[in-house]
């Protein structure tokens, strides 16, 4: 088979054993029904509980011995992950590596119907559907678009800028990303102050209140343009089976914003 990064890959007929190795991709494989051939998963991978307490291979990168002591027949993982370094060493030790995209939001229902081929779950196909289905349920137009900013760290600070899922979910519940960089860069303070964002969007474990006080300290002129809401970091960060709840919280953020600038 050929992965998404158009690497070929021999991928045994049937897979018994695998290892995901980062959190969506655990999510996914067992969405479809396929969770009981998950042998091992990256440290973060926390969802559902059954994945919790399964054995874990460390973060990025990968501890490559303990993929392989999970004699698995394939891993998993996405296409940001320190792909060439890790297909190499797994390369060597005979454990086959398919590499996901998931990028953008619409990378998400095709990357859950190439696992259902991939792991023989049939489940998967009703899965995708439902997932675009519930996707475009959460699809708004709204009269003035807040201009909203991503911040996924701020000391330094670093956002979610164009071309990426995160801004991908603000555009599907009717907002415009306050940032205009792509991909997910190191952003200043001063280009914050210079155009305000209406809402500032952070992730609810990595990022305390006490440091988005820190960056209202630094930048005290937003205080009079700019409101910052916490969100559920998993669903933010995470392109998979859940990101219609992710959508559906942050409509409920954008609405509650709308009400209270209509008075």
């Amino acid at each position: 088979m050929r992965d998404d990064l158009g690497r070929a890959i021999a991928v045994p007929a049937k897979i018994h054993r695998i290892v995901t190795l980062a959190p969506n991709l655990t999510e996914m494989v067992f969405a479809i029904g396929a969770g009981a051939k998950v042998v091992a998963t990256d440290s973060f991978s926390d969802v559902p509980a059954a994945a919790k307490g399964l054995p874990k291979v460390g973060g990025v990168p990968p501890n490559v011995e303990r993929i392989v002591a999970a004699r698995p027949d394939l891993a998993l993982t996405v296409s940001n992950s320190g792909d060439a370094a890790l297909a190499a060493a797994l390369l060597a030790a005979n454990v086959p590596l398919y590499i996901v995209r998931t990028d953008r939001i619409r990378d998400v229902p095709r990357a859950i119907e190439t696992l259902g081929r991939i792991l023989d779950a049939p489940d998967a196909t009703g899965v995708a559907a439902a997932l675009r289905r519930g996707i475009e349920a959460q699809r708004r137009q709204r009269t003035r678009p807040p201009r909203v900013l991503f911040a996924i760290w701020t000391d330094p600070l670093y956002v979610a800028g164009r071309g990426t899922f995160g801004d991908d979910l603000l555009s599907l519940a009717g907002a415009r990303n306050a940032v205009q960089a792509a991909g997910w860069p190191q952003y200043s303070l001063e280009s914050i102050v210079a155009d305000p964002p209406d809402l500032i969007l952070y992730p609810d474990k990595s990022v305390t209140p006490a440091a988005i006080e820190a960056l209202f300290r630094a930048a005290p002129e937003l205080r009079t343009r700019t409101t910052a809401v916490a969100v559920d970091e998993n669903r933010f960060t995470r392109p998979g089976p859940r990101l219609v709840e992710a959508a559906a919280e942050l409509n409920a953020i954008l609405d509650r914003w709308e009400a209270e600038h209509r008075k």
